[in-house]
């Protein structure tokens, strides 16, 4: 399967759990909330990090980071 930016977070974790290590710190809201079992099923990555306001910079550099990776593979 191939993952975008646009899928949903589980299946980007499913596919990739080291992503998720380093994504936490810009999750950590869902996760301090416990939020991250139900929505991580339902926002994809970039739509967290719009949701979260993760400044336009920074989700630059997590959707440069997520195709390198994602490239890899």
């Amino acid at each position: 399967m191939r993952l975008t930016i646009e899928s949903k977070i589980s299946e980007i974790f499913k596919e990739f759990p080291e992503l998720e290590e380093r994504y936490k710190p810009y999750l950590k809201y869902f996760y301090e909330e416990r939020l991250d079992t139900i929505l991580f099923k339902k926002l994809s990555l970039i739509g967290a990090l719009k949701l979260l306001n993760v400044p336009e910079e920074e989700r630059e550099k997590i959707i440069q980071d997520f195709y390198k990776i994602a490239n890899k593979h």
